[in-house]
């Protein structure tokens, strides 16, 4: 998935993982609904279901681009820039809110885009907190911080939390192709545990992961994960560069 190594080269798997990829990307594309051109339906829910919003931004957080309350912060909820955000949304952007650009959306009509505009200008609240911190003990003895809890109890036994096994299950079912089961690194792609303990932060694995790396043969993910998806994945990749669990199936609450 990530970018991180000089000998990562295009080969048949990579190939193979930008195909299948590629193959589903449009299978959602002819299976939108005729819906998502109408504004009759809630806005969330073209954004999750219609479009590919939510692979990249959440309302409070910022994930591969900004926060929408800080995108309307930015604009002090300014109705009058509803029409200069709508284009934003259909031709695309980049150097408003960073240096990672957001891909056009032409197949958007200009009525939806004003639609969601109008919508993300509305919004109104605070941005999500810092993390909390979980403390933990890894594998090897060691006293480890995390930001995500990775272990609950469960009928008295120790098991990953949902999220950590989601993540095992995709990171597993795609991203071992390239980059190596458990997250131990491949042939083609780098270790993703060495990524982070070198310093990757969360939001440049979100970028890496949704923009793909085309020069280096790797699909891009958005539109086939959003920010919550991708996020297991991060929590389990991360908890095993933490050495919290050991490679093979982690223990969870379907055992």
């Amino acid at each position: 998935m990530l970018q991180g190594s000089k000998n990562w080269h295009r080969s048949p798997a990579v190939a193979c993982a930008a195909l299948l990829m590629a193959v589903a990307s449009l299978i959602l594309a002819f299976s939108t609904d005729s819906w998502a051109q109408d504004e009759a339906a809630s806005p969330e829910h073209i954004m999750s279901h219609g479009f590919d919003c939510f692979s990249c931004h959440a309302i409070d957080e910022e994930v591969v681009g900004p926060a929408w309350i800080t995108v309307a912060n930015r604009y002090h909820h300014d109705r009058s820039k509803t029409a200069y955000l709508a284009a934003k949304i259909r031709d695309g952007s980049v150097g408003d809110f960073g240096k990672v650009p957001m891909p056009a959306h032409k197949d958007m009509s200009e009525k939806l885009a004003t639609y969601l505009a109008n919508y993300i200008l509305s919004l109104n609240g605070s941005l999500e907190g810092a993390p909390k911190e979980y403390k933990y003990k890894s594998l090897d003895g060691k006293e480890v911080t995390a930001a995500f809890p990775v272990f609950e109890t469960n009928q008295g036994h120790q098991v990953v939390t949902k999220d950590i096994f989601g993540g095992f299950e995709k990171y597993n079912s795609y991203c071992f192709r390239c980059h190596g089961f458990d997250a131990v690194g491949g042939e083609y792609a780098p270790d993703l545990r060495k990524s982070l303990d070198n310093g990757m932060s969360k939001h440049q694995f979100f970028v890496a992961s949704m923009e793909g790396r085309s020069s280096k043969g790797m699909p891009g993910w958005a539109g086939f994960f959003d920010a919550d998806e991708l996020n297991q994945v991060y929590e389990y990749v991360d908890a095993r560069a933490l050495n919290l669990i050991p490679p093979g199936r982690p223990p969870s609450r379907g055992d």
